[in-house]
């Protein structure tokens, strides 16, 4: 049994089940055990073992068939592994959270040029978890980074997908627990996020992509300054 004690959030469970996916431990096209076992397993809740299946499958070690089951596979070759990879060696949450915002920015805008109706629906079902769990921090969290995935899927550019996956896990590990309390915790401050979100949103579902790109940079900016970097 593996239990997450004082950092229990998903970076950890993705870790461990990443080191186990390129170990070995989990053959390709083997079925892993189901969220709540993995829940029970490593003593989190079952939104954390979804929050880093999900980050698993962005970065193509994981196959997930709703209603079927999670699969384990092997990857192709991303490049965004290995820009995040460096990234991460530099020890500045300022330099990833500068990189985030360059390449949301314009993630945001292509998604306003050729998101679908199925992205929309996507993004707007995310908004609506993100209200529902507004008093719940660790379900905000995930709220949070999976509205920026359906985003970055809206943009139709296969390599954003992993890229910004990546960053926000990277930058999750380099946060810590206090500041990720107060940008989550807070009633007032998970509001305004949603807010933003929302401004997001509707920017994407007009089409305007400099109108999404610009609410896009007023978001990360105003985290950047909750971050202090």
């Amino acid at each position: 049994m593996y239990h997450i004690q004082m950092k229990k959030g998903a970076e950890l469970v993705t870790e461990h089940l990443l080191q186990q996916l390129k170990d070995g431990s989990y053959a390709e096209g083997q079925r892993l055990p189901s969220v709540e076992a993995l829940a029970k397993q490593y003593q989190v809740g079952r939104s954390t073992i979804r929050e880093a299946q999900s980050a698993l499958k962005a970065m193509g070690w994981l196959d997930i068939r709703h209603g079927g089951g999670t699969f384990a596979r092997r990857p192709e070759h991303h490049p965004a592994e290995q820009l995040i990879s460096s990234l991460a060696d530099m020890d500045s949450l300022r330099s990833l959270i500068e990189a985030r915002k360059l390449v949301e920015i314009g993630s945001a805008a292509l998604a306003a040029r050729r998101r679908t109706e199925q992205d929309l629906t996507r993004m707007s079902s995310c908004l609506k978890l993100m209200e529902e769990h507004l008093d719940d921090e660790e379900r905000s969290q995930q709220d949070d980074l999976q509205f920026h995935v359906y985003l970055a899927e809206a943009s139709h550019n296969p390599i954003l997908v992993p890229m910004l996956a990546m960053f926000h896990q990277e930058c999750a590990k380099h946060m810590g627990s206090t500041r990720r309390m107060w940008l989550f915790g807070e009633r007032a401050s998970a509001l305004q996020l949603l807010k933003e979100h929302q401004l997001i949103y509707e920017a994407i579902s007009l089409q305007d992509e400099a109108l999404a790109s610009q609410r896009m940079e007023e978001h990360l900016t105003k985290v950047e300054m909750v971050l202090n970097v």
